[in-house]
C-alpha cells in the first residue's frame, strides 16, 4: 500500500493532466496579475531564476557575469538588493560584504581577484579616485552600477532569446519556447510548474508565438514575486550552513541556556554524524549522515516513550491518554518543524505533503512492520482492541480525514490562518472525544 502511495506522489502531475484531459478542462494557472503569489508560482519563479540565471552566466567569468547575479539572483528592486549586499547594514558595501554576497551567489569561495574586479566595477570614477584605505561602496555608486547592470542583462536576456528557435518574424516559436524550458531546468517536474505559471502556455496554444517583450515583462512579474528573505536571517543561515556545526560557547544568555538545554544531544551527532557542511571532502558522506541521523532518531524515539511512559504512571495517567496526547505531539514535532520551514520558504504544496505523507508512512509502514516482527517473535497474532472500540476508532480516523479535505476545499486549496484554527478545533475534538470514551463518559459499542 504504500508502494502505491509512493508511486501515485511520483507521478501526480501526470495523472493529474490525465484527470483534467478527461473533463476537457485546463489546469488551472494561478493568476498573477491579480496579486499574492500562490504557493506554486513562488516555486516556479524560483527555478524560472535560478535556470535563467545559469543560462545568462554560462561560460562567463564570475566578474563578468555580477551584473546577472545581482539582477536575476537577488529578489527585488535595486534599494532591496543593495540591503542584501550591505552584510553588516552600515549604508555601505565594503569589501567583506561584496566577498560574503559574492560567496553566496557563486556558492563557492571567490578569489581576491575576482572581488577586486567586481569593487571596481560597482565603484564610480568619483570615488575611485578618493584615497581612502578602505572603499566602500555607497548607495549612489550601486545604483548607478545597478541601472547599468538591468540594460545589460535585458541586452543579453535578448541574446539569449535570439539563440532559441525563432520563427520568421522574430518571435519565439513553439519549438524554441519547449526548449527555453528545457535549458531553465532539465527536471520533468520543474517543467510543469514552470508552464503551469507561465501566461505563454495558453498564448503559445492561442497563438503559437512569443514576443521579447511579452517575455520580457513575464521575466520582471517573476523578479517581483520573490519577496526578500527577513533582513539577516538569510545571512545567518548562509553563515551557519558555510561554517557548519560548532561546540563553541555562544556569547549571548539564551544561547548559552540553549546550548546547555541541548548538549546532550549535541555533542553526540557532533562526534558520530558527518557534517557535510563543514566541507573539504565531508559532502560525500552525505548518505552516512543521512543513515545515522534516522539512528539517532529511533534512540531518541525509544527514550522519548519509555521516559513518558514512566512519567505517565507516576502521574496516574493511563498509557492510552499519554499515547494520544503527549506521545502523539512528541513525534510529530519533526513534521511541523520541516512543515512550518518549507512552507515559509513558499512550499505549500511540499508542507501538506510532508504531513500527510509522514501520516501515512505511520500507518502503512509504523504500524505493521512492528507487528509483523512482534507475530515472527511470539508465533502469534496481536491483539488490537478488548473494548469493541477499533470499529468506531476506524470511522472516525475517516470522518477526520473527510473534515481535513473538505476544510482545504473550502479554503480555496490554500494554506491560510483561517484554515489553521479549523484543524486546531478538529484536533481538540478529536481529542476529546477519545478522552471521554476512555473515560466511560459515553461509550459506543460496535
Amino acid at each position: 500500500m504504500y508502494a502505491g502511495y509512493v508511486l501515485v506522489m511520483k507521478y501526480n502531475t501526470v495523472l493529474q493532466s490525465w484527470v483534467h484531459s478527461l473533463r476537457k478542462i485546463s489546469p488551472e494557472t494561478p493568476d498573477l496579475e491579480a496579486g499574492g503569489a500562490t504557493a506554486d508560482s513562488e516555486e516556479a519563479s524560483m527555478i524560472f531564476h535560478v535556470g535563467l540565471v545559469r543560462l545568462l552566466t554560462n561560460n562567463k567569468q564570475f566578474a563578468e557575469g555580477m551584473h546577472i547575479h545581482a539582477v536575476s539572483g537577488v529578489p527585488g528592486d535595486v534599494k532591496q538588493t543593495f540591503e542584501e549586499f550591505d552584510a553588516d547594514k552600515d549604508g555601505f558595501i565594503s569589501e567583506n560584504d561584496l566577498k560574503q554576497t559574492m560567496r553566496r551567489l557563486l556558492q563557492d569561495e571567490p578569489s581576491n581577484v575576482q572581488v577586486e574586479q567586481t569593487i571596481l566595477e560597482m565603484l564610480s570614477a568619483e570615488s575611485q579616485r578618493k584615497d581612502t584605505s578602505e572603499r566602500k561602496i555607497s548607495f549612489q555608486d550601486f545604483q548607478e552600477w545597478y541601472n547599468t547592470a538591468e540594460i545589460k542583462t535585458k541586452a543579453e536576456l535578448f541574446s539569449l532569446f535570439k539563440t532559441l528557435n525563432i520563427a520568421e518574424d522574430g518571435e519565439l516559436d513553439e519549438n524554441g519556447y519547449e526548449k527555453f524550458l528545457t535549458h531553465l531546468s532539465k527536471d520533468e517536474h520543474s517543467r510543469n510548474k514552470l508552464a503551469k505559471i507561465s501566461p505563454f502556455t495558453s498564448q503559445m496554444a492561442k497563438n503559437g508565438k512569443i514576443s521579447f517583450d511579452d517575455f520580457f515583462d513575464w521575466y520582471k512579474q517573476q523578479n517581483e514575486l520573490r519577496s526578500p528573505s527577513p533582513q539577516g536571517n538569510e545571512n545567518e543561515n548562509t553563515e551557519e550552513e558555510s561554517e557548519g556545526a560548532s561546540l563553541s560557547f555562544p556569547p549571548d544568555l539564551y544561547g548559552r541556556f540553549m546550548y546547555i538545554v541541548l548538549f546532550p544531544i549535541n555533542v553526540g551527532l557532533y562526534f558520530t554524524v558527518p557534517d557535510v557542511r563543514w566541507k573539504n571532502g565531508w559532502e560525500k558522506y552525505f548518505y552516512v549522515t543521512f543513515l545515522l541521523a534516522i539512528v539517532w532518531i529511533a534512540i531518541y524515539a525509544y527514550f522519548m516513550v519509555w521516559w513518558a511512559v514512566i512519567a505517565g504512571d507516576f502521574a496516574g495517567i493511563p498509557q492510552a491518554v499519554m499515547g494520544l496526547t503527549f506521545l502523539a505531539a512528541g513525534t510529530s514535532v519533526p513534521d511541523l518543524i520541516t512543515s512550518v520551514i518549507v512552507a515559509k520558504q513558499g512550499h505549500g504544496d511540499m508542507a501538506v505533503s510532508s504531513s500527510i505523507g509522514s501520516n501515512i508512512f505511520d500507518v502503512a509502514m509504523g504500524l505493521p512492520f512492528p507487528w509483523l516482527l512482534g507475530t515472527i517473535v511470539y508465533g502469534h497474532g496481536i491483539p488490537l482492541s478488548s473494548d469493541g472500540t477499533l470499529f468506531l476508532s476506524l470511522l472516525i480516523l475517516f470522518a477526520m480525514v473527510l473534515l481535513v479535505v473538505i476544510t482545504i476545499f473550502l479554503c480555496n486549496w490554500k494554506m491560510t490562518k483561517g484554515m489553521g484554527y479549523i484543524m486546531f478545533v478538529l484536533y481538540v475534538l478529536f481529542v476529546t472525544q477519545d478522552l471521554l470514551r476512555h473515560y466511560h463518559v459515553f461509550r459506543v459499542n460496535f
